[in-house]
């Protein structure tokens, strides 16, 4: 499959995942808004039903996302193939991108219960973000003789010159 299709099969991912996550957002938006919802408690008085009904909408914005990573991880490995392991390395920015999201997400569901430790709460986001960034930085490292032959390669083309009346591009020396 040549890189023009790779191209559009990845775009078609990521509209599609746009479109659900658009869906998911407007549906968690209108429901946090229900006058009936914010006033209803759920598990105790502390978690009103609008907020965990949020937090169920942002856990599958989370899946979708993720689905993409992994959907598009085959795609990011033909498109970027001077990079080996293109397609670990997008899943894990991806998985990066959804622990962030999740952090604001579940924040207002969770900080109600945990007032004497919070720390643990930012200690899990923390630890799996430094994961998934240092296994990115891996896959970086790893592939960085392949990219700097790319970009060096890359910097070496030669760049066709325009005459001054506008005329045909010239080939430099």
């Amino acid at each position: 499959m040549g890189k023009k299709e790779l191209f559009w099969e990845l775009a078609t991912k990521a509209v599609k995942t746009l479109v659900a996550l658009f869906t998911l957002f407007a549906i968690g938006y209108f429901v946090e808004r229900l006058p009936f919802a914010q006033a209803l408690p759920f598990i105790s008085a502390k978690l009103p039903v609008s907020v965990f009904l949020n937090a169920v909408v942002s856990l599958l914005a989370v899946v979708v996302f993720i689905r993409f990573g992994v959907e598009a991880s085959p795609c990011a490995d033909g498109l970027m193939d001077f990079m080996p392991g293109a397609g670990k390395f997008s899943r894990s920015v991806v998985k990066i991108l959804a622990l962030l999201f999740s952090y604001f997400a579940f924040k207002p569901a969770v900080a109600p219960f945990i007032t004497d430790y919070e720390w643990a709460y930012e200690a899990l986001f923390l630890g799996f973000t430094l994961f998934y960034l240092v296994r990115a930085g891996l896959h970086l490292y790893a592939a960085s003789e392949n990219i700097s032959k790319f970009l060096v390669e890359a910097l070496r083309q030669p760049v066709p010159a325009t005459k001054p009346s506008g005329g045909p591009p010239v080939e430099r020396p």
